[in-house]
């Protein structure tokens, strides 16, 4: 009983109880779709299909194999320590499935999969759903097993009265477990004992609240401790039976003698291996098996990943196991939305769809677009191969204004468009690490838009080199506690006039948890250009809090956007992020700066800068919400700037 309820307490019910990865085991080029979408939809043939449920039970499903590893050997339910059965509804005929044999963590998953939250499980070939449909108390089948005194804790569903005040979630869970109620009140009389514990105000979705409920079913246990006792002492004088105290903890190794992997049509071999990173004749533990399907699920190019441990004898190996490892393919692609306000860009909704497996196996095509007062557009092509080489290609074009300040004075703006294409190679190692480099073509096109900033309309062809090196193993890209990111960028700028420049752009950032509530955000941002006075956007600009980093485009607390400018800048921020209360914020922001045209100037910061700042913020279901005051030495006045939802 102390180690359920240890166990209870330690899971992460929260991601459990959904599909998600955490971030950083996605692999690094998966990470920015990770952080931009509210909703995702799948798509086949041309249109949007709603799924069979909220939840695929990816996550629960694998941490029932790994607690039931201890068991993997036995197929009949009766010949565990306590015998035992579950029970589901086959959702195709509408009968009741009784589970007294087969692969456990399979059973239980059928048995929880409750209509519109969880996907039907399916055991061979049969659609299953949570039997609480027809049988939400199953007392009659633990009769038929051959129980004569029977003692029944209800914790179940229980109907609310015409006179309650429901929300549409209770209203669609009584619908779904109605038909089971007069069942459930026949198998009620069947028990000897019958316990209800008070569980009013909880759901069957409760499961953060595991400890509160604990004590509650121990006081409903109590109430009935004298009829246990002479129930004991009635069954001692019989015969004496000693006290079974059932295992409850995983194998702490096994030897992998077979692989098989069933379900796989497009995804490559080496793709597969490779995440997984399991041997034959290799000794493991449950949790590095959960580990390595948990890897292979991050990849993306799959619905669903799951294992079976068989087990085998052989008479050089002796007890060994075959990994039975079931994957389903995506089909077709994803529709993700978005939606986003801020103070910089305003008001935008934000779509992508995703297809892999297009044209090559083991590829990836995304197409994004950002739709408002300001445009963005990209189509990327990508494979990954890991640390071996693989290959990414961009269509890409954004719109924007820039704003030019003249002694912290807007002076005017510029309507910024440029549109491109890129390839390069790039090349993966582990999750979090990648390097490339290519080459890329870029049109930029500049329009005054308020004041004379520029005499009129100009267009410029680049054709660049380009090289990088990224790294992110932030856990969460808006407020973070623990991981790194960095980014070298280097350009060979080469224009239409066959004049070169160089363009290098250094980024650091870093959280440090101090405590549970209070997170230490170091960071760092250089750069260096050459380019002059006629390549705008291959100079360096700082201010706002706008994290879309678009070429020499740096965030400065303090600063309006853009608001400084110069070939080189160099940056150096604190941040002390406090977690008062669960999702919610306070961000202390401090940073000081530099630019100037020289690159000494800017290293010996002889007319430095700084600013602070104050964020409220929240991570709601819409993304960040941000509220943010903040001021710099250059300035009189505060500015506040607002982020609602997730940016492009």
């Amino acid at each position: 009983a102390d180690s359920l309820a240890e166990l209870v307490a330690t899971l992460d019910w929260d991601r459990l109880l959904s599909d998600d990865i955490p971030r950083r085991e996605l692999s690094i080029e998966e990470k920015p779709d990770y952080d931009r979408f509210i909703v995702n939809f799948p798509l086949q043939e041309r249109k949007v299909k709603l799924p069979a449920g909220v939840v695929t039970g990816q996550n629960i499903e694998n941490l029932f194999a790994e607690l039931c590893s201890h068991v993997h050997n036995i197929q009949d339910f009766n010949q565990f320590q306590i015998p035992f059965l579950c029970v589901s509804a086959d959702v195709a005929t509408g009968t009741e499935v009784i589970h007294r044999e087969g692969y456990l963590p399979s059973a239980l998953r059928a048995t929880m999969a409750i209509p519109s939250v969880f996907t039907p499980q399916n055991i061979d070939g049969r659609l299953l759903i949570d039997g609480g449909v027809l049988n939400n108390f199953p007392v009659d089948h633990v009769q038929e097993m051959g129980a004569d005194i029977l003692i029944g804790v209800n914790v179940g569903y229980q109907p609310f009265k015409a006179e309650d005040e429901v929300n549409f979630l209770e209203v669609m869970e009584q619908t779904v477990f109605l038909t089971s109620q007069k069942r459930s009140e026949e198998n009620i009389k069947l028990c000897d004992i019958y316990i209800e514990p008070d569980i009013d105000g909880y759901s069957s979705t409760s499961f953060n609240a595991g400890d509160s409920l604990i004590i509650r079913g121990e006081r409903a246990a109590r109430e009935y401790f004298d009829q246990f006792r002479a129930l004991a002492d009635s069954l001692n004088n019989i015969e004496h039976i000693p006290y079974v105290n059932p295992s409850f903890e995983p194998l702490d190794s096994f030897l992998i003698s077979e692989i098989h992997v069933d379900g796989v049509e497009k995804v490559s071999g080496r793709l597969l291996s490779g995440k997984l990173n399991l041997n034959v004749l290799e000794k493991v533990s449950p949790q590095q098996v959960s580990e390595a399907i948990d890897n292979v699920y991050s990849s993306l190019f799959f619905e669903k990943v799951t294992y079976e441990l068989e087990p085998l004898e052989d008479e050089v190996l002796g007890p060994s196991v075959r990994l039975k490892i079931k994957v389903k393919e995506r089909k077709g692609g994803q529709l993700m939305v978005g939606l986003n306000y801020n103070t910089t860009y305003k008001a935008s909704i934000t779509l992508n769809t995703t297809f892999r497996n297009v044209l090559l196996n083991g590829t990836k095509l995304s197409l994004n677009m950002a739709l408002g007062e300001n445009q963005y557009f990209l189509a990327r092509y990508e494979k990954n191969n890991g640390w071996r080489p693989g290959f990414v290609v961009d269509l890409k074009g954004q719109n924007f204004d820039l704003n030019i300040y003249t002694g912290g004075i807007k002076g005017g703006v510029i309507d910024y468009a440029d549109m491109g294409a890129a390839i390069y190679m790039q090349s993966i190692i582990g999750k979090s690490y990648a390097f490339g480099f290519g080459g890329e073509f870029e049109r930029i096109t500049l329009r005054p838009d308020i004041g004379e900033v520029i005499p009129g309309r100009q267009s410029d062809n680049h054709y660049n080199l380009l090289g990088y090196i990224d790294l992110d193993t932030y856990d969460n890209r808006f407020f973070p506690t623990s991981g790194t990111r960095f980014n070298a960028l280097y350009k060979f700028i080469n224009d239409t006039e066959l004049k070169n420049n160089h363009f290098l752009r250094l980024e650091f950032e870093q959280a440090a948890r101090l405590s549970k509530r209070f997170t230490l955000l170091p960071r760092a941002y250089g750069g260096i250009t050459t380019a002059d006075s006629s390549l705008r956007m291959y100079q360096f600009y700082l201010g706002g809090l706008n994290r879309a980093h678009r070429k020499g485009i740096l965030p400065f607390t303090g600063l309006d956007f853009m608001e400084k400018s110069g070939r080189n800048v160099l940056v150096l921020g604190l941040d002390l992020q406090y977690n008062f209360w669960r999702s919610n914020y306070l961000v202390l922001r401090t940073n000081v700066g530099n630019t100037s045209w020289e690159l000494e100037d800017t290293i010996l910061f002889q007319s430095a800068f700084s600013g602070f700042g104050l964020t409220l913020g929240n991570m709601s279901l819409i993304g960040p919400i941000e509220f943010t005051l903040m001021r710099s030495n250059l300035r009189d006045d505060f500015l506040f700037y607002i982020n609602i939802g997730y940016y492009f």
